[in-house]
């Protein structure tokens, strides 16, 4: 817990589809993220970060209960259609949660942003402050209907982060001081995929300091991953609405064979990487209106500050543009390795880099260790406190690992090894030696001096998932998946009577 008395307020900022690499204190030289660099030199980068999934609805999921998708049952981002669902629906409603565990205990709290766990209209899981929109999924930046705290109405004109900062600065000049909050902000942006991250962006301020910037170009080539996706020819540009309809093989590769194409047309297109561009420079501006905010009301010592985004996304990288499109999925370091960023200002160390591998499922743990509740339990969470590493020293576990998973592939990540290992009959495992290979060109799993390697590794994953799965959601061994599979029809196959998951669930009390 911070120095003193009072309990530190935690502000929780979530971003979409940024991986690390996209930002200038991670290395990028493409992308100017001034605000971001700050944040990273005022407190603590994490190079290591990474998400339980590759995907959104699933990693939100992991942040709010530290737990694994299958654990919580959340495999694939759900469609923004929820009206067959009952009002109290939320993805997570049974597990304790950051914002409900933290308002037991005193917090204020609040939610500004992207949700994409459920139902929207009213505030959900212990949340009381609650803007929001009704969407997930991004097709536009500049037309979008919100609710905000029971009035709805349209933002048109704007760029939607651009407006959740607003709010965000707004709730922040409102704190009064007399009970400590936690407050999560979700920017659905930089959202690189299409059709908002599809050629230009004029409307985005930052668009022109990009548009004429030439961009290093990508392999040219397009991954087989996500050629083979191109299975069914249509007129992109004709207007046709394609849906998917949960558990239906043909309207899901329709769906997948449509975004595939839209990513053909994106894969080194100037106006495309531009606009990229200008979407993380709006991220960062967002972050740093926040900031100001926070140090125009002296809340800066009094606040815990986590950057995090939900998961990666390749953007050309491998020839592909992918969140759960391909199959397998593919679990690159764009997919997987994200920003992760604390400040404390005056109670954590500036400009510390570790090198220890964390993950999205020790976020949980490390609030409540900070925040002076380290006794309250999470069950069964992998998650792991990274107070220790925060206030300088070595960290309190020995392992230096992270998991992940998307439905039929699972994966490890070790400091030199990326290991995947996928489901019999839905792909061949894959290994990534990254100190030969950072740049994850070759698969060397089959290679003969690389077999014992394999053979740790499979192990590790194996011992892994199976303390931390629960068999209702362990898609492996017939578990469901909640509302939402892209592989339904392939488990449907291999368990008979397998279904998704749509039951009104209990709602978590202490």
């Amino acid at each position: 817990m911070a120095a003193g008395t009072k309990k530190p307020n935690v502000l929780m900022i979530i971003v979409d589809n940024q991986w690390a690499g996209a930002l200038g204190c991670y290395g990028n030289t493409e992308h100017r993220t001034p605000n971001l660099d700050l944040l990273a030199r005022q407190g603590m980068r994490f190079s290591r970060g990474h998400c339980t999934s590759g995907l959104c609805s699933p990693t939100r999921a992991s942040i709010l209960t530290g737990l694994m998708p299958s654990q919580h049952g959340v495999h694939q981002p759900f469609n923004d259609d929820l009206s067959y669902l009952p009002e109290e629906w939320i993805a997570v409603r049974e597990f304790p949660t950051i914002p409900v565990m933290l308002k037991d205990r005193g917090y204020r709290t609040a939610h500004i942003g992207k949700w994409h766990l459920g139902q929207f209209k009213e505030p959900k899981l212990g949340f009381e402050h609650w803007v929001t929109t009704p969407k997930g999924h991004t097709s536009d930046f500049y037309n979008s209907h919100v609710i905000d705290n029971g009035k709805e109405y349209d933002v048109k004109g704007r760029h939607l982060v651009d407006f959740w900062a607003e709010k965000t600065s707004d709730y922040l000049d409102g704190v009064d001081g007399d009970k400590p909050f936690y407050l999560q902000v979700a920017f659905n942006g930089p959202y690189v995929m299409s059709p908002s991250a599809f050629g230009p962006d004029p409307k985005n301020p930052f668009y022109k300091d990009y548009e004429n910037v030439v961009f290093k170009p990508f392999k040219d080539h397009i991954s087989d991953r996500l050629a083979m996706l191109i299975s069914q020819p249509f007129d992109p540009d004709a207007g046709v609405e394609i849906k998917y309809i949960p558990g239906d093989m043909a309207s899901a590769l329709k769906v997948l064979s449509a975004q595939a194409f839209d990513y053909l047309r994106m894969h080194n297109d100037p106006a495309t990487r531009a606009n990229i561009a200008a979407q993380n420079a709006m991220v960062d501006y967002g972050v740093g209106v926040i900031m100001k905010a926070l140090e125009r009301n002296g809340l800066e010592e009094d606040t815990l500050v986590i950057y995090v985004s939900d998961h990666g996304f390749p953007y050309g990288h491998h020839g592909l543009w992918a969140a759960g499109l391909t199959m397998p999925q593919v679990l690159y370091e764009q997919n997987v390795n994200i920003p992760y960023i604390v400040r404390h200002t005056g109670t954590i160390e500036p400009n510390r880099v570790p090198d220890l591998l964390v993950s999205e499922y020790d976020i949980f743990r490390t609030i409540l260790d900070y925040t002076g509740f380290g006794d309250v339990e999470i069950p069964n969470s992998p998650g792991r406190s990274l107070v220790p590493v925060l206030h300088g020293g070595a960290p309190g576990f020995e392992e230096d690992e992270v998991y992940f998973e998307h439905e039929e592939s699972r994966g490890v990540r070790t400091s030199r090894y990326s290991y995947w290992k996928r489901l019999d009959g839905f792909g061949d495992n894959e290994l990534y030696d990254l100190v030969t290979d950072p740049e994850q060109d070759t698969d060397v799993v089959a290679k003969p001096e690389y077999k014992d390697v394999v053979r740790d590794l499979d192990a590790k994953v194996v011992a892994f998932f199976d303390r931390y799965t629960d068999p209702a959601y362990d898609e492996w061994r017939g578990g469901r998946a909640k509302l939402i599979s892209y592989r339904g029809p392939m488990f449907e196959q291999r368990f008979p009577g397998w279904e998704l998951d749509t039951e009104l669930k209990p709602e978590f009390k202490e």
